[in-house]
């Protein structure tokens, strides 16, 4: 391991015996070029390739020049350097000074070919003198041999900072010489792409800048811990996203439309989200529209669109796309529910269960009971169904198996339960229709529910439609309810966020 030989000074006491003088000058840097991409010209911004969803490699071509302190070729240096795609992944190389996922250059220089996957948006090729010399098949790697090699007390990998990995010949650092290549042109991913068109996202844990132009992103839904967005130029599915936020995003309502967006792409129990969001709000189209104070002063399908309360607004159309009808049969199409994941979507004739309520059922010759206030497998009183306790298991699955009937736990807990379409059962979460009690109509079958589509991987039970508010309910038994459902662009639709309500605990 090589030390800094930084002098050191502890508390006012000089330590000058005890120093090590070293010069700091950079060793050097690396010209790093890739030639050519899948054999052909390397793409430019004015014609990028489009975004890599980790489903194929592409091939590469690469050329690695070491340079001294001046920015001369340095034909001394001899050493190997790592090689990392950003943003994406690197799967290997090949070529004259592959080494495992390195290069090993003589005379200053090296060359390969780098097969990667998953880049999108400018992504450059990093190459960095990491210290990592790879062992030999028939080599003991100094990293792993029980010794401090190179004396500094600090013994093998992952004790000693020179070591890379385990198999690492050397306990020395690198030089941490460092070179990147110019931007290779992709093009932003969708949002379709982000989800992977498909049920996992190709990017997750990776920060994330969505393309929003042309396409047009709108939001369909503000809630308590984020806002949901539809690409409403996607016509392929998955054209839609869950951006966490911890809170409601500040300055934002349903029918904007966001002119920027990123965050991480993760997988929550499946569940595809950009967590951490950043986003800028714009104006739906470049004409503006009559000045506004309130919706009420624009045309039934626009909304006013104001930066701040003090602002004069411009009427602008609000664009959030009709919900898609989900029907039995969809319902029961993994692929088919997977597209319509966070986008907005309704239900027809949804029947509530007729037994869902806090009371533990009785049990009979390993057959529980379930009636209409007694649907609570939390057996031992602990708050939660415990599925490795065989008969809490047992109970709820035998009341998951029942179309009448709605586990209690998930529904105290959540504010789930689940409602009979047809002959196909989904879940429903209508908390955000203040006043509306499902236990007060129980049995009954609402006209129609709409809201945001949630997918959780636990159970047999994976969706959920959440509702927005309560003009998501259509009935005619609760004054909750509307009586017909109101139209997307005017459903929901409540005056911006003007700021963070929990700011002072944040």
């Amino acid at each position: 391991m090589r030390s800094l030989g930084i002098p050191v000074l502890l508390l006012g006491v000089s330590l000058a015996g005890c120093t090590t003088d070293r010069d700091l000058e950079p060793e050097g840097t690396f010209r790093v070029t890739v030639t050519a991409v899948d054999g052909g010209m390397v793409p430019d911004a004015t014609a990028p390739l489009p975004p890599n969803l980790g489903d194929r490699l592409e091939r590469w071509s690469l050329t690695v020049e070491a340079l001294d302190a001046q920015g001369n070729p340095d034909t001394s240096y001899a050493g190997v350097a790592r090689l990392e795609v950003v943003p994406g992944s690197l799967d290997s190389v090949s070529g004259p000074s592959a080494l495992g996922r390195n290069l090993r250059f003589s005379g200053g220089k090296a060359e390969g070919e780098a097969r990667v996957t998953a880049m999108f948006g400018p992504t450059r090729l990093w190459v960095t003198d990491i210290g990592y010399v790879p062992a030999g098949p028939d080599e003991t790697p100094a990293c792993s041999n029980g010794v401090d090699d190179d004396g500094d007390v600090a013994v093998d990998f992952p004790n000693d900072p020179g070591c890379a990995f385990a198999d690492d010949m050397t306990e020395e650092e690198g030089t941490l010489r460092t070179g990147v290549s110019e931007a290779i042109a992709y093009d932003l991913p969708s949002l379709a792409d982000v989800q992977g068109r498909g049920a996992l996202t190709p990017y997750d844990a990776v920060a994330v800048d969505v393309k929003t132009q042309p396409s047009r992103l709108i939001v369909t839904r503000v809630a308590s811990d984020g806002f949901y967005v539809s690409d409403i130029d996607e016509t392929n599915g998955y054209g839609h996203v869950f951006a966490f936020n911890f809170n409601p995003p500040e300055g934002m309502r349903v029918c904007h439309r966001l002119e920027r967006l990123s965050g991480t792409a993760s997988e929550f129990f499946g569940f595809t989200e950009l967590s951490f969001p950043s986003y800028d709000i714009g104006r739906v189209t470049e004409v503006d529209g009559a000045s506004c104070a309130r919706d009420a002063d624009c045309a039934e399908t626009e909304f006013c669109e104001r930066r701040s309360v003090t602002a004069v607004g411009r009427c602008q159309p609000c664009l959030v796309p009709d919900p898609v009808v989900l029907t039995a049969s969809l319902i029961q199409n993994d692929s088919g529910m997977e597209q319509l994941e966070s986008a907005l979507v309704r239900v027809e004739q949804p029947r509530i269960p007729a037994k869902l309520g806090p009371g533990v059922p009785l049990e009979e010759q390993s057959t529980f009971l379930f009636e209409t206030n007694a649907t609570n497998c939390d057996l031992n009183g602990d708050g939660q169904v415990d599925f490795l306790d065989e008969r809490e298991s047992r109970c709820s699955n035998q009341c998951g198996s029942a179309d009448d009937c709605s586990e209690w736990t998930g529904y105290a807990a959540r504010g789930n339960y689940k409602v009979l379409v047809g002959q196909v059962v989904i879940q429903i979460n209508t908390g955000t229709a203040q006043g509306f009690d499902p236990l007060k109509h129980r049995g009954k079958t609402l006209a129609y529910v709409t809201g945001t589509l949630r997918n959780f991987s636990g159970g047999s039970l994976n969706w959920t439609i959440e509702t927005r508010c309560a003009e998501d309910l259509v009935c005619t038994f609760d004054d909750v309810c509307v009586p017909e459902p109101l139209p997307s662009h005017s459903a929901c639709i409540a005056p911006a966020t003007e700021g963070d309500n929990d700011a002072g605990s944040n």
